[in-house]
């Protein structure tokens, strides 16, 4: 197996200022703030730029989801179901890599 250089970034939660440098077959590894993995931001800033995403997604379908709410032929436990499925999961969508 091989490491992409191209492909890997740095980032590191190194507060005092020195200076990390990792290199892969020569050539050294950008350093990062944040990058995106599987539809997760990760940033040196911790979870919370991700959780203010999330909160974004889940205002949006829940606008989205207004005629649904307001139906009263729809039934309490019909919405309830939905707002777990549709709505919660996107909320905690990869929360086990929040801090």
């Amino acid at each position: 197996m091989e490491i992409s250089a191209e492909n890997t970034k740095l980032m590191t939660n190194n507060t005092s200022g020195i200076n990390t440098e990792i290199k892969v077959n020569g050539q050294k590894l950008e350093t990062v703030t944040s990058f995106k993995c599987l539809g997760s931001v990760i940033t040196d800033e911790g979870s919370k730029p991700e959780i203010l995403s999330r909160i974004a997604q889940v205002t949006a379908a829940l606008t989205r989801l207004k005629p649904v709410w307001i139906d009263k032929s729809i039934s309490l436990s019909s919405k309830t179901r939905l707002m777990r499925s549709l709505v919660t999961s996107i909320f905690l969508y990869a929360c086990k890599s929040w801090t």
